[in-house]
């Protein structure tokens, strides 16, 4: 019983080991911080004077200022009880009350100490509703479950401790991509199905169809003048690393992979997945029948899975389409703005990835899966 959980266990312990050393390993190249601050907790214990009023506008939001005596829950200065200031508006909007614990920013100067209501505290909510996922994966999931959470958890340490770093490193973003995706897609599909010729198949079918998805993306971006820099904070990151020059032109590439990997890998698997019952269930058929049965299934798989995408990235850009239809922006003018042309490459790309995952995989499997017991029948059939 504990050999099928040694291999779940195994990735754990890289994963964490990712986390750990990954912050120590990229020391020589992390970006170097250009001011002297740092993000504490902090608690309200009185409210000296307040001045706010709700947004006419915007409903919820309050405007005004408030005048605080705060303690400092955490670092240097732990335990210290000072006042501050803290202005509310549609952008900045930290409206506190007696008792809210809060983030502090501390910026350290030449005159001395500044302190900032930065943001509320939201990560005890967000560790909470993380909690209950696992919790719920665990209890529904069984042992599948479990591999699911280290699964997620692998994916997390390859992105934040080795892609992350390796951009900075100013590695090609395209190649350390590919690899550590397909690192990702032979951990996961190991985890949740086992080494055999059904993991094989959807791990050569994903891997062919997000690399397709990304070079789509990558060279119809081009083709329009995008580029990373358009990308949401596409130009600030590029300004982190001075002494390693990012290669932008690449993390177009770079995001379609990572966006479209989830949905190819569940078409993967369910083309890999009914290919094999279809020849268990009918093993007289012939692989070209297989193959196309396959890929008939996946018709219904295509229609949901294209959505998915598409509507992923309109919700994404939900409040700037808002924007466009209030402007009543004309279609040339709305098409064309960097934003916009970027979100709807990268749909239409990560949709082609999945069109074609599922003939790809299709004709994998044809060429991977035993026939040898359906050729047996079909001759002793035909006597």
């Amino acid at each position: 019983m504990f050999q099928k959980y040694i291999f779940p266990l195994i990735i754990l312990a890289l994963s964490t080991a990712i986390f750990v050393f990954s912050p120590v390993l990229s020391q020589s190249f992390h970006p170097k911080k250009t001011q002297s601050q740092h993000f504490v907790s902090a608690k309200v214990e009185n409210i000296l004077d307040e001045n706010v009023f709700e947004d006419d506008l915007a409903p919820g939001i309050y405007r005004g200022t408030q005048h605080l005596k705060i303690k400092v829950l955490e670092g240097e200065h732990e335990n210290e009880t000072v006042e501050i200031n803290n202005p509310l508006s549609r952008q900045h909007n930290v409206l506190l009350n007696e008792g809210s614990e809060f983030i502090l920013m501390i910026r350290e100067t030449i005159h001395g100490s500044h302190f900032w209501a930065f943001n509320h505290q939201r990560a005890t909510a967000i560790y909470t509703m993380a909690a209950v996922l696992i919790g719920l994966i665990l209890i529904f999931g069984g042992r599948s479950g479990f591999n699911a959470v280290i699964s997620l958890y692998f994916t997390a340490a390859l992105i934040i401790g080795v892609l992350i770093p390796a951009i900075f490193k100013g590695i090609n973003p395209a190649l350390v991509t590919i690899v550590l995706m397909a690192i990702k897609i032979i951990v996961n599909f190991i985890l949740v199905s086992g080494f055999n010729k059904k993991s094989l198949c959807a791990i050569l079918g994903t891997l062919i169809g997000v690399i397709t998805a990304g070079i789509f993306a990558q060279t119809f971006g081009e083709w329009a003048h995008l580029s990373g820099i358009y990308l949401d904070k596409g130009e600030d990151v590029i300004y982190l690393a001075a002494n390693h020059p990012i290669q932008v032109r690449w993390l177009m590439f770079v995001t379609i992979m990572i966006a479209a990997l989830g949905a190819v890998m569940d078409v993967a698997i369910s083309i890999a997945s009914s290919y094999q019952e279809l020849q268990q269930a009918n093993p007289t058929l012939t692989p070209r029948q297989l193959m196309l049965s396959s890929m008939n299934i996946g018709k219904d798989i295509m229609g949901t899975m294209t959505n998915t995408l598409i509507l992923a990235f309109a919700g994404s850009s939900l409040t700037t389409i808002m924007m466009v239809w209030g402007l009543s922006m004309p279609v040339e003018q709305f098409i064309n703005t960097p934003v916009i042309a970027l979100s709807i490459i990268h749909g239409l790309a990560g949709s082609i990835g999945i069109v074609l995952t599922i003939p790809f995989t299709a004709f994998i499997a044809s060429k991977i899966f035993d026939h040898q017991s359906n050729e047996k029948l079909t001759t002793n059939a035909m006597r």
